[in-house]
């Protein structure tokens, strides 16, 4: 009898890790947010776009550092930063403020299809459409080139 335990147990995680994943995007808000790309190819992990979001503005007020912040879709239909803290609070996505931009690791990079990273290296102009999680998990889910 005790045979079945440990696999149901493996199964019923990897479930749950699976489920977590998907889950972001089934209960989250999908935002777009502006990107400008930079160094495109790791010869170890493959081609990704590391990005960084001018519209992501440091507010007043905030040390550089660890930050919490949600977002909310600006006039334009881009993403802007909605309330930020130093502070965590519920639903707030956690990173880091620095050189008065704030991302979060989830945001850092964007790993492409072989052979797109070139082509992405010389567009300035990019959207990273990323779904957020009422609890403040990102999911990046496509990377464009912005039609401006």
């Amino acid at each position: 009898m005790k045979n079945w335990v440990m696999p149901a147990l493996q199964t019923l995680f990897t479930v749950l890790v699976i489920t977590s994943f998907f889950a972001v995007s089934w209960f989250g808000e999908s935002f777009t947010l502006r990107a400008e790309p930079y160094d495109p190819f790791d010869p170890f992990l493959g081609e990704y776009v590391m990005l960084q979001y001018p519209d992501l503005e440091t507010p007043a007020g905030l040390q550089h550092g660890q930050v919490y912040f949600t977002l909310t879709e600006g006039e334009d239909g881009y993403a802007v930063i909605d309330q930020a803290d130093d502070r965590p609070f519920f639903g707030a996505i956690e990173g880091y403020s620095f050189d008065q931009t704030i991302t979060a690791p989830q945001l850092g990079q964007f790993y492409v299809e072989q052979g797109r990273g070139p082509e992405l290296e010389r567009e300035e102009n990019l959207q990273v459409t990323i779904d957020v999680a009422p609890w403040g998990a990102i999911r990046p889910i496509k990377l464009d080139v912005r039609n401006e």
